[in-house]
């Protein structure tokens, strides 16, 4: 009687699933991973999509400059303003009514201008409030039109009150 002490062959196929089943879970953690990113980086579609909309929509600002004025001020003593005004006019066709009513427009500029004090025009919030009268001049309509041209702000380009 013989006796056999052979090992039994090693299992070779247990090893080869375990490394399948550990390519399978890196492979697997990856794939959530970059899911995961995707989500978070790909920002918000839709927030982007209504901005860009707004931006499509919204009338693009046409610049009319005018000459510059020179005006004595309401103070009583002497004053002088030389100012420099470029009106931003929201859209093309409110910027052409402004040049066909130029006579018109710088005449409610002028009228403006001469009731400013000097005093109050060489601090910021002076011309802050003088910027804001200039647009207030455009509320009313033209030549009897039933609406009002739209300005959304006056810029300064020349300013020395003297």
């Amino acid at each position: 009687m013989t006796t056999s002490t052979a090992t039994p062959p090693a299992k070779t196929g247990s090893k080869k699933l375990l490394w399948i089943i550990v390519a399978l879970l890196v492979i697997l953690v990856g794939l959530v991973c970059a899911g995961g990113a995707w989500y978070f980086l790909k920002g918000d579609t839709s927030a982007e999509a209504h901005v860009a909309e707004q931006a499509a929509s919204a009338p693009v600002p046409v610049f009319v400059e005018l000459k510059p004025f020179t005006v004595n001020l309401n103070d009583g003593s002497g004053r002088i303003l030389y100012i420099g005004i470029t009106l931003k006019a929201e859209g093309e066709e409110a910027a052409a009514t402004l040049r066909e009513q130029m006579p018109e427009v710088r005449n409610r500029i002028l009228m403006v201008l001469t009731g400013q004090q000097g005093d109050q025009l060489t601090t910021p919030a002076g011309k802050q409030a003088l910027a804001q009268a200039l647009i207030g001049a455009f509320e009313q309509p033209f030549n009897g039109d039933t609406s009002s041209v739209a300005v959304s702000d006056a810029l300064f380009t020349d300013f020395i009150v003297q």
